[in-house]
């Protein structure tokens, strides 16, 4: 499926790059939701932090749950890239987000609170295959009664949204549907921005209620079936497009040449995946960080947090490495959290040191100048500030490393599930 940023999206024609300080707020927003406690939401887990216990069932019989971000209007791009799916019999076409932490699948849905107009939502008496999950199902592990398994979602205090668990049929494309496919039905008011422009989010957690879960558990797909991958674009723009992949053989079947490191597991954050970093070269030279520092922490894989964020220790010795390789050119001025920025206004050229990520296993992901820096004006290198895009997590808030967007843009990241990796293939989009 074709994937674009969201200012490239369909629904978003009008709304241009996420300027600076919104990817800083995003993100910043992103990382402290994910590593808060989470709630449920009918016996699904949602964000990726610990399970918690069952909650006794809400007023009407609800339970609540808090999502993974901020409701998304608060943080402009924070479910930045989009695919457009296919929900019902027959299908309704919407630009929906991806996650790969979330826990539930949700999408905005008809009748809107109050009988508000509301064009883009899911019209449920529409579709043929249509069912509600009813209480007492094994999804909907709450005390309810009634024909249908209600929700809450909840940022503190605020109600975002309410909804019911129900079943449709899910079309990402001719060759992928998925018949009773399991997903939030949000009901909300006709001027709500719950997702950020999106109509809906798919999951690919290790939840498993995720997309992912249910692609490796059908009978259909055999070992040399990735759960999924995705290529990120490098830019906002219609022509940068990237793509989502669900369900397909793995890249090395047609020639492609395909680098895996091992997926490892965080107790804390189990809907999460995770990568064992042991290194960091800057310019063909190892930083002098033992291993221990990276796994002290893990190292997490997200699709919707812009920088990477290492263990201090870790971050010094890189930009103390990226610093002196970068010696010619002139300092600018820190900007928010990144401190190691460059002023190229004038420049012809620059000679930025490769940065290379090292996973157990031996496998390398080098990055391009794009991956590495963050540019204030993308569209024109040389009148623009630019900074390393990497930051020191602060620990103990932020307790684990984490690859961010910015530097798995044009790389294929492929999430083979069933055998416990994620590989990489450079310049795919």
């Amino acid at each position: 499926m074709p994937l674009v940023r969201r200012g490239g999206a369909r629904s978003d024609e009008n709304r241009g790059q996420p300027t600076a300080d919104e990817v800083f707020d995003r993100d910043a927003v992103r990382l402290r939701s994910l590593f808060a406690v989470p709630r449920q939401l009918g016996g699904v887990e949602a964000g990726g932090g610990a399970p918690a216990p069952a909650l006794a069932a809400a007023a009407g019989g609800g339970v609540t749950v808090t999502p993974m971000v901020a409701p998304i209007s608060v943080a402009p791009g924070a479910l930045e890239y989009r695919v457009l799916a296919g929900y019902g019999a027959p299908a309704q076409r919407f630009p929906v987000a991806f996650d790969t932490n979330f826990g539930v699948s949700v999408l905005r849905c008809k009748p809107c609170v109050g009988g508000a107009p509301c064009d883009v939502a899911f019209d449920p008496s529409r579709s043929s295959s249509f069912a509600a999950i009813p209480c007492g199902s094994p999804e909907c592990a709450v005390e309810c009664t009634g024909a249908s398994c209600p929700f809450t979602i909840q940022f503190g205090n605020v109600t975002v949204a309410n909804g019911t668990l129900v079943r449709d049929t899910l079309t990402l494309s001719p060759s992928a549907t998925f018949a009773g496919f399991t997903f939030g039905c949000i009901e909300v008011g006709a001027d709500a921005d719950t997702f950020d422009s999106a109509v809906g989010l798919i999951d690919l957690s290790r939840s498993s209620h995720s997309l992912a879960s249910r692609v490796i558990s059908n009978g259909a797909t055999t070992t040399t079936t990735a759960a999924f991958s995705y290529c990120l674009p490098s830019s906002s723009s219609t022509s940068s497009r990237g793509f989502l992949s669900i369900g397909a053989s793995r890249p090395e079947y047609s020639g492609g040449d395909i680098k895996y490191a091992p997926m490892s597991s965080n107790p804390n954050h189990p809907n999460s995946y995770f990568v064992n970093l042991v290194g960091i070269s800057v310019g063909g030279e190892d930083l002098p960080v033992p291993p221990a520092v990276f796994a002290a922490h893990g190292t997490l894989l997200e699709a919707a947090t812009e920088f990477t964020f290492l263990a201090p220790a870790a971050y010094a010795a890189l930009r103390d490495a990226f610093r002196n390789d970068m010696a010619p050119y002139p300092v600018a001025p820190p900007f928010r959290v990144l401190d190691t920025c460059y002023n190229l206004t004038g420049l012809s050229s620059v000679a930025v040191p490769t940065v290379a990520l090292r996973f157990a296993g031996g496998t390398e992901l080098e990055l391009d100048v794009r991956q590495t820096m963050y540019f204030a004006d993308p569209s024109s290198v040389f009148s623009s500030v630019a900074c390393l895009a990497f930051a020191a997590a602060p620990l103990p808030a932020f307790p684990v490393s984490v690859i961010g967007t910015l530097a798995q843009r044009s790389t294929e990241v492929v999430y083979d599930v069933r055998g416990g990796r994620v590989g990489f293939i450079p310049g795919r989009c």
